[in-house]
Parts: structure tokens; sequence; C-alpha cells
């Protein structure tokens, strides 16, 4: 019996599944074995032993990779974080990018000497998005990234056949949570596309021939606007981001033979993931329980118990526990046998003329109409007789689309309480590491006009 099957009937720690995976990781024309990663990065921590809780910026390369998988398997505290990112002040260190520590000299390096008041959680800690905010600063026992992990292979039934193309960052938990681990788990093929754009994925498709492939939208639509004819049958695609709007999805599905929609957190890893090319039913993992936040309501916020979520957050302060029930902060739809739909973030909806309006539906229904690449709707600081004014800036596609278009678009196809208010036209939007629209930048520069 191998060590997966050991974890699997045992129903416990994955740790040794991960550190005997038959997995070979490919990267930039190289390809190195699980085994040869772990001995390189138990190496690498002896030459960082001075540092207790570095930040890892940027799992862009086989170092910094065998550092990380190092950490998971040892049980070594450490951040990730993206290459450009600041580490927190909990971080007494950081390795990758410059290869820099944070400190001038060792001694600022240097262990705490015992009875020394600790910085932090111990523990594997990530950094949230920002998409909406300052980043949050989340930590994670290895043993329950591991745990679910395990429960995303099982029930997406990756095997050591499969060849897993990963194009998105690792330092993020759907990288390393939903993709990277369970394909090690599983014993696949492993290639990694740490700076993806369309010319790369299209390469790496055509060198690696996967069976998997892990994306976001925005890196999806690049490659469906070019790309119509099937991939082999027996390709799969996890997707995972904010409003895929319809037109996007069934371009997917022409390309891909199946898409799995895959929905979770920084906070608490992945949640569900839906049936194939069933984007409206999500599925909780098993052992995960999610309900409304009022009992029996059919949409509401959602409420999540997870039995693997983190162990401590912090934000602009110190570190506390998670809670037991943790509100995702999103609207859902409740279907079901404990399945539900995302409709969007409760904190980015608003009341019009005495309806909910979603701002995530908006998007999508913009997003859907010709000519549009990208739509980003905020809530403006003045009130029209319907409630709050809208405000939709908009990337477009085509350079034949104009203010009076996407007006006409309007009033054709939304009702009248969800029409934008104003529209703006931009080149390109601003965006995070992760590919999501910054709006934070997005709302500073359009609401005031």
């Amino acid at each position: 019996m191998n060590a997966v099957e050991q974890a699997t009937r045992g129903g416990r720690d994955w740790t040794q599944a991960l550190a005997g995976s038959g997995s070979a990781i490919h990267l930039g024309g190289d390809s190195v074995s699980v085994q040869a990663l772990l001995a390189r990065g138990r190496a690498g921590w002896q030459a960082h032993a001075a540092v207790r809780f570095p930040a890892l910026r940027g799992i862009g390369d086989f170092d910094m990779l065998a550092l990380l998988l190092a950490a998971i398997v040892d049980r070594r505290p450490a951040l990730l974080c993206a290459a450009d990112a600041t580490p927190p002040a909990a971080c007494d260190g950081a390795i990758g990018a410059a290869l820099e520590a944070r400190a001038a000299d060792a001694a600022d390096e240097r262990a705490p000497a015992s009875g020394e008041s600790e910085r932090g959680p111990s523990g594997l800690a990530v950094q949230s998005s920002g998409t909406l905010g300052t980043p949050k600063t989340i930590w994670h026992d290895p043993r329950d990234v591991l745990a679910t992990a395990a429960l995303v292979m099982q029930r997406l039934g990756l095997g050591a056949d499969d060849r897993v193309l990963i194009t998105v960052p690792l330092h993020h938990m759907y990288g390393l949570g939903a993709a990277l681990i369970p394909a090690l788990l599983a014993g696949a093929q492993v290639h990694l596309l740490p700076k993806a754009n369309l010319l790369s994925f299209n390469g790496a498709l055509r060198a690696a021939t996967p069976t998997w492939v892990y994306s976001t939208p925005h890196l999806l639509r690049t490659l469906v606007q070019r790309k119509r004819d099937p991939l082999s049958p027996s390709c799969s695609l996890v997707l995972a981001g904010d409003g895929i709007p319809e037109p996007l999805r069934a371009q997917a599905q022409q390309v891909f033979a199946r898409v799995f929609d895959l929905y979770g957190s920084s906070e608490l890893g992945v949640i569900a993931i839906s049936g194939a090319n069933q984007p409206q039913a999500l599925d909780p993992l098993d052992g995960v329980r999610a309900f409304p936040a009022e009992a029996g309501a059919g949409q509401a916020r959602l409420v999540v118990r997870h039995p693997h979520a983190a162990t401590h957050i912090a934000h602009a302060g110190a570190a506390v526990a998670l809670s037991q029930a943790w509100d995702t902060g999103d609207i859902a739809i409740f279907r079901d046998q404990g399945r539900f739909a995302i409709q969007g973030r409760a904190d980015l909806s608003l009341n019009r003329a005495g309806k909910l309006l979603v701002l995530a539906d908006l998007e999508r229904a913009i997003m859907a109409w010709p000519g549009v690449e990208l739509a980003v709707a905020i809530a403006l600081d003045e009130d029209t007789a319907a409630g709050k004014a809208i405000a939709v800036v908009i990337q477009p596609s085509s350079p034949a689309l104009s203010l009076d278009t996407l007006k006409q678009h309007a009033a054709s196809t939304l009702p009248v309480f969800a029409r934008p208010d104003r529209y703006a036209l931009a080149a390109e939007l601003p965006r995070l590491g992760s590919g999501k629209p910054d709006r934070n930048t997005i709302t500073k520069d359009y609401r005031h006009g």
C-alpha cells in the first residue's frame, strides 16, 4: 500500500503522501522529481536557518518551489506572497526576488531567545489578494492544506496518468491548494507556467498535452478569442474567479471537454466544485457545510463551516483565531442537496428601486455585450431616484465600442433599475497579481467622474 492509499484509508495526515509523491514538476524546459525538490528545499532552509518566519516572495522557479514543498512537509513557518509584495511586520526576513533578507544584518535574523514573545501563529501563511482592500495575512496548518487538497484530488478524480497544466500563481490558495498539491498527491505530471500569457499558454497546451488545465477568466479570455477548435477530448478545465460571463463559459466549453467551476477563499481554501459544465451547482467538498446566514433563505450571505479552515487571520492588527462559521461575504442562491451558486459580493451590492442589485450580476450581463472585454461596476457618491448612482468602467475588445452603443445595449437587455447612470471606457483596466480587476484603484479613479 502506497502513502496515498494509506492516507486515504486512514483519513488523517497526507504529509507522507506528498513526500512520497511520484510526480515530476516541469518548469522552463526542465523537470525535477518531488523527492529531489524536497532535498533541495531542506538544504535551502539550512542556509536560512536564522530566519524564523520568512516571506517566500514569488514561487516562480525550482529553488523557491523546493523551499515551499519542504516548508509544507516539515511544517516550517513561512509566508507566501507575490514577488513584488511588501511582507507584513510578522516576517523577519524575505527569500526570493532579490534573495535578500529584510534585516540589515544577521543579528536581526536570529531565532527568538527562550521566553521571547512570538510574532504570530505558526504555520503556512498566505496573503489575501486585496481585491477590496489591504491584504490580510492568513495562517493555515499545513496538514489542513493537504487534507483539503486530498478532497480536491478525490472530487476531480486526479490520477498518476494525468498531466496537469497550472497557469495560476502558486502563492495563492487557488494555485497551491486547488492545483499544485492535489496534482502532487495524485502523482500526476505537473507543468507550471508562472508567467502565463497567450503565447506561452498556447505553447504549453501543445507541448504538455495536458489532461487538466487550471486557469482564470482573464487568461482564458485571451485564449478562446483566438482558439475555437476543441482540444483533446480528455482535456478538462478548472476555472475560478469573479464574474465569468456566459459567452466566455460557452466558448470555454467549445475548447475544453469539461469545465469545472471551483469556489474557495484564502481563509478556507477550496469550498466547493461544480459538476462538469454545471456552473450554477457548486457542490461542497466532503465535510464542508455551506448555509445561508438567514436560516431558510433562498438567497442570502453564504456562511461556511470547513473542517480544514485557516487557524488565524490578521488584518491591520494582531492575529485572531478564525471563527468556526465563516461568513464569506458572498451572496449565494441556495439549491437542493446543499448546492449553491454565487451571485457576487455582499459589499458590492445595493438597493435600487426596492430591488437588490448585485454588481457582479450587472458586470456579467455587460460582459456579454459585443465589444466588451471587461466591466467593473462601482457605486458613486451621488443619489438618483432609484438609489445610489452606478458607473461602469469598461475595457473594450473592439475600438468601435462607444458610449451610445453601451446605452443602447442597456436599454434592450437590462431592467430599468439595473441600468448604469454613467459609463467610462478604459484602454486597460488595472489588475492585481491574481489577474482580478484592482477595484480599489478603479473606484478611486472613477468614483468622482
